[in-house]
């Protein structure tokens, strides 16, 4: 168990055990996407969760220093796209993990626009678009509260997951 550092010491192992800590939280892998044309951007993102069904409302988390954080500010809304099991390089591309930039992330996939504008990725196991509704910040990054303007269902039966610096897909089991 990590302590809070002693100040007559130097370094402080909280944020590296705070990283190792959270590679342990399984998620569902989504992409974060706002702007239109060049202005388009967007980035993978775990740190994604539902916040109310009335309205219906959800939360992403968005560190400020990167480009789709102004996207999405710039915008006034936001897309979330919940990754089908079958879009791993999708999610590698968004993360930076292949080298594309900005635009050219979205080069090689189909997008259309529901209610907001925002892109939605064709495919998706589910197309979430959201208008801002709230935002605040804290350390690095600004907490985003979308209100759901528009849903599209994919046909995918399976999320795409992380855990521990890789992908996972569901085993289709019976419910319990």
């Amino acid at each position: 168990m990590t302590q809070c550092p002693d100040p007559t010491h130097g370094t402080d192992p909280l944020p590296d055990d705070f990283r190792a800590a959270m590679r342990l939280l399984a998620a569902t892998v989504t992409i974060i996407t706002a702007g239109e044309g060049p202005a388009r951007r967007g980035l993978t993102a775990t740190a994604v969760c539902s916040m109310s069904v009335t309205p219906p409302s959800m939360l992403v988390c968005v560190n400020r220093s990167g480009a789709a954080h102004r996207a999405i500010s710039d915008a006034g809304s936001f897309c979330v796209n919940i990754l089908a099991d079958d879009q791993r390089e999708v999610a590698q591309r968004f993360a930076g993990q292949t080298g594309d930039q900005g635009e050219d992330r979205f080069a090689p996939h189909g997008w259309t626009h529901l209610a907001t504008g925002a892109p939605a990725l064709d495919g998706a196991l589910v197309n979430l678009d959201c208008q801002i509704a709230g935002a605040t910040e804290t350390g690095s990054h600004s907490i985003f509260i979308g209100e759901v303007r528009a849903i599209r269902f994919g046909a995918a039966p399976s999320p795409l997951l992380h855990f521990n610096r890789s992908f996972f897909t569901l085993a289709h089991t019976t419910a319990l």
